[in-house]
């Protein structure tokens, strides 16, 4: 089914990024941007057909495919954008009925688990219809206890991937409300039998999965809490219990090892022995798998010989989990005895499966070992009932084949493979998975398509999509290749798509990267807009991060480059400032102002004042117009061109510095301070506009803050640019010597530069030779660069070069070998762009 809420409103729907603001904030940012206030921002252009007497023999142009939400989630999203804003929300009415949609879909077709933005979501809209009850408001229906418990039960049972605080929080306002409905009828005297028949039932196990909840969400310690306080209500005496609070001590003591909390989980298990809680199977398990998955040696081989009440067999995980250890730490020797006891013990056929694994991994025994070990096995007796054989089946040959795996053994893969079709055991959709798992290891890629086409003809039946994970694989192999095959990999996700299923976002990226590489912009659309649309935001962060890495890389061209940004900037718009000055950064060391200053754009029109520039970033995108100005003639050459004389031009630079400055005019959350106008003065003299920047520095001059060494570099370098620049220069110069200051080498260049950038060689060459008088230290290399850079003509630069290595020969050999480019200012020392190159931005730190 089709929702109505289509791919362009959800993505404006997280446009913001105040999709998960604590709960307790009192007045809530903007989240979602679908306020009737909002521009549209169509997601792609789509042209509108013309048609012609000859366009009917043309192809109608692609459709792109639209994102299937998961009903009653566009309800759930639409409540919290209205609520982030502040807004009345829906009817009560249509809220319950997207909620329950929502959780009924959950719970009934396809047994998805909640990730954290719908666990979320699915948190906030319960709070609201729980604080608008009709018990306290008269508003009419309400959630049934039916209602409430599928959610319990959808929070619960199948874990997500990711963060879990929300799930944990959910599920505790789940059962508490549960139990203070419970409550509440006692308090109005209603009768148990009725509270029982409304609730739905003597135990409806909603204890049992609060116990689930917290011990899968990282509150173990809480959960043995709980249930210190149920069996406090018991009553004494009270022996049909006991099974219900061992099922509930396995509960705690499983989720206190999983926290690997060891000191409270042997305290807890002091209680239960207390509290006569026997040592059963499964809690000889928990025990057992702690300490071995930690190659603790002594305390497993303790727990695992630990006598098990009424001599019960231990699980065939706990045997699977002593195959492990011992193959890491080699104790075969001290595993050889145990199974053999287990063999001699005549179990059933699920520990049969651990003894030929165990078989295969530690004894190597090959296929007609193990196919002599199923006579074995077949020849004595067995079933619960101890009578009739035990007989192989597909469990024992995904088993076999398991094992072959964990040996990094594909060869013995399919060797069991064709023991299960020698003894006519007819494999089952796990067995085809596993063969599929393996033959990728192996790069089988033909093998396996053969088994994948095995699958999409129905060979087997396969439930709740337990083959989505091997897929996932596959493609991501497939995308992996040296040549992907773009036809087979575009084949599997159409067949995805028709199952509605939803790939790994590490599918996703890969698949997203190989139709980059081959300009398929339609198909990263598609992938995105089919499977996106459900990711949590943790989930769209880690696709989103490959975007950004994609358009960092310089060895992709900027035309593919800005093309995946366009993709980013409409698909997550939640893209976080720091990663959106990467991409900003990465266009201008491209030579791309232009794009750079589109993205800062971009940053500067999000709703969400989070998103929106700092100063800082403000900083950053001018010095970038400092280093990487637009070509604009002479007044093109930018900072790292260096040379004399001004030069100016109306092109696209002086447009995109104009866009940056005048969206600063309007930031009301900016304030102007002097490192913001040393930032403008670069961007405004590399742009080839020094008159500006020297505007500038007046302003900084007339300022509480005042000018910083890099303002009186700076300031030096634009006059240096500015026609008669040197009458300012010398002005500031002045100024300087007044109040005694200490000048910085970096100052003394760009004096030099400034004097010099109006022709006056002789006086440059009297402030050069009289620098130990006037600053306290003698020239370097980067004063007679820059100097020599400065100077205007050839006729002056062979003048200087002739006194400088006359005057200074060590220092002008060292300037020497950085080299020489002709520019269109002429010669320049030091590459042009090289270290000795004028580059304000470089020897003159802004203090950020």
């Amino acid at each position: 089914m089709r929702s109505y809420l289509t791919r362009n409103v959800y993505i404006r729907l997280l446009a913001n990024h105040g999709l998960l603001l604590p709960c307790s904030s009192p007045l809530p940012r903007r989240c979602f941007a679908v306020s009737s206030r909002a521009a549209p921002s169509p997601l792609l252009v789509r042209r509108q057909p013309r048609r012609t007497f000859f366009g009917i023999f043309q192809k109608p142009p692609r459709m792109l495919k639209e994102a299937d939400l998961e009903p009653g989630y566009d309800v759930l999203l639409h409540y919290r954008s209205l609520e982030a804003e502040n807004a009345r929300p829906p009817p009560r009415e249509e809220l319950l009925k997207g909620w329950r949609q929502f959780i009924q879909y959950k719970r009934k077709k396809h047994l998805q688990a909640l990730n954290s933005t719908q666990a979320f979501l699915t948190l906030r809209l319960l709070h609201h219809i729980v604080e608008t009850s009709p018990g306290k408001q008269d508003q009419g229906e309400d959630l049934s206890f039916t209602d409430l418990r599928a959610a319990l039960w959808v929070t619960v049972m199948k874990p997500p991937k990711g963060t879990t605080e929300h799930h944990l929080e959910l599920a505790t306002v789940l059962y508490n409300e549960i139990e203070r409905r419970i409550q509440n009828m006692r308090e109005l005297g209603i009768d148990e039998e009725v509270i029982r028949e409304a609730v739905g039932g003597k135990d409806t196990g909603d204890f049992e999965l609060f116990l689930m909840a917290l011990t899968q969400y990282g509150a173990s310690l809480e959960a043995a809490e709980h249930l210190a306080q149920f069996r406090a209500g018991l009553p004494k005496g009270d022996n049909k219990s006991i099974a219900r609070v061992r099922v509930f001590w396995t509960l705690v003591l499983r989720g206190l090892a999983k926290e690997g909390r060891e000191a409270e989980l042997l305290a807890e298990w002091e209680k239960a022995q207390e509290a006569k809680i026997e040592y059963m199977p499964p809690v000889h398990e928990i025990m057992t798998t702690f300490y071995a998955t930690r190659d603790r040696i002594e305390e497993t081989k303790q727990w695992f010989e630990k006598p098990i009440h009424a001599n019960w067999l231990r699980s065939p995980k706990s045997y699977m989990e002593a195959v492990r250890f011992a193959l890491r730490n080699g104790e075969e020797e001290w595993l050889q005895p145990i199974f053999e006891d287990l063999i001699n013990s005549n179990p059933q056929k699920e520990w049969w499966d651990v003894i030929f694994q165990w078989a295969v991994l530690v004894m190597d025994k090959g296929v007609e070992d193990i196919k002599q070990m199923i006579q074995v096995m077949s020849a004595q007796p067995g079933g619960k009932d101890g009578t009739g054989s035990v007989r192989p089946d597909a469990a024992t040959i995904d088993a076999l084949i398991t094992a072959a795996i964990e040996k990094q053994n594909p060869y013995f893969a399919e060797r069991f493979l064709s023991l299960g079709a020698e003894l006519r055991i007819r494999p089952r959709a796990s067995t085809y998975i596993l063969q599929m798992d393996y033959r990728l290891d192996a790069n089988d890629f033909s093998g396996v398509q053969a088994i994948y086409d095995k699958l999409l003809k129905g060979e087997v039946t396969i439930s709740q999509d337990e083959d989505l994970p091997v897929l996932n694989k596959y493609l991501r192999a497939l995308c992996a290749a040296p040549e992907p095959d773009l036809g087979r990999i575009l084949d599997v996700t159409a067949d995805l798509e028709q199952r509605h299923a939803t790939l790994e976002p590490e599918t996703v990226v890969s698949l997203c990267m190989v139709f980059l590489r081959n300009d398929n912009q339609y198909d990263v659309i598609d992938t995105l807009s089919l499977h996106t649309v459900s990711y949590s935001l943790e989930e769209r962060a880690q696709v989103r991060r490959a975007f950004v890495e994609y358009c960092l890389d310089r060895r992709v061209s900027t035309a593919r480059v800005w093309d995946c940004y366009s993709l980013l900037r409409q698909f997550f718009p939640e893209t976080e400032p720091d990663e959106r000055v990467r991409l900003m950064d990465a266009f201008f060391a491209r030579n791309r102002p232009d794009m750079a200053c589109y993205i800062f754009g971009h940053m500067r029109s999000q709703g969400n004042l989070d998103q929106r520039p700092t100063a800082d970033m403000y900083v950053r995108c001018l010095e970038g117009l400092g280093r990487h100005p637009e070509e604009t003639g002479l007044g093109g050459g930018g900072i790292a061109g260096g040379g004399g004389g001004g030069g100016g031009g109306d092109g696209e630079g002086e447009s995109s510095l104009r866009m940056v400055h005048n969206m600063l005019k309007m930031d009301t959350t900016v304030q102007m301070d002097t490192r913001l106008y040393n930032a403008l003065m670069i961007a405004y003299a590399a742009c080839g506009e020094p008159d500006v920047a020297v505007e500038f520095w007046r302003d900084i001059t007339d300022s509480a803050e005042g000018p910083s060494y890099a303002s009186l570099a700076i300031v030096f370098w634009a006059c240096e640019l500015l026609p008669f620049g040197d009458r300012t220069a010398r002005g500031v110069w002045q100024k300087v010597q007044r109040m005694d200051l200490e000048v910085p080498p970096d100052v003394f260049w760009a004096y030099c530069g400034a004097i010099a950038g109006s022709g006056h060689l002789e006086e440059v060459i009297r402030l050069i030779r009289g620098m130990d008088a006037s600053v306290g230290y003698g020239p370097g290399m980067m004063t007679l660069g820059v100097t020599y850079n400065a100077l205007p003509g050839s006729d002056r630069k062979e003048q200087f070069e002739a006194w400088a290595a006359a005057e200074y020969p060590e220092i002008w050999a060292q300037l020497e070998k950085k080299g020489r480019t002709e520019t269109l200012r002429g010669t320049q020392m030091g590459g042009g762009g090289g270290v000795v190159a004028l580059s304000v931005v470089g020897r003159c730190p802004i203090q950020l």
